[in-house]
């Protein structure tokens, strides 16, 4: 409370001194044109840092949701340590093995996987 009391009396007092007229103008139009040019840099580039922090977080914030989305769980070629020879060698061999069985081998597996 004390600080709030504090701060209104700092307010009013130093809005009386930059009131007191100066050559029938009050004393902030003088600081103002004074300080205009540092001002108008200081707004400005704190405009554009506030831009581009927006365009950033807004990037960064689609960026969250798109890899939200179902069905992008899979690995690219790009990033994957496997390169696509060793793929295509793998399912190569994949078929290999399911080629290995007799026709009454596979008949005895279907006969297994519909029993239970």
């Amino acid at each position: 409370m004390f600080s709030l009391i504090k701060f209104v009396i700092a307010f009013c007092l130093s809005f009386v001194i930059l009131s007191i007229p100066i050559q029938r103008k009050p004393a902030f139009y003088y600081l103002n044109n004074w300080a205009a040019p540092i001002t108008g840099e200081i707004f400005d580039t704190s405009k554009s840092a506030l831009l581009k922090g927006v365009k950033d977080g807004k990037n960064f914030g689609k960026k969250v949701f798109n890899n939200t989305k179902p069905g992008l769980d899979r690995i690219s070629t790009k990033s994957s340590s496997i390169d696509r020879e060793t793929k295509a060698s793998l399912k190569a061999a994949r078929e290999d093995a399911h080629s290995d069985y007799t026709d009454e081998e596979k008949d005895m597996l279907i006969k297994i996987l519909k029993a239970n």
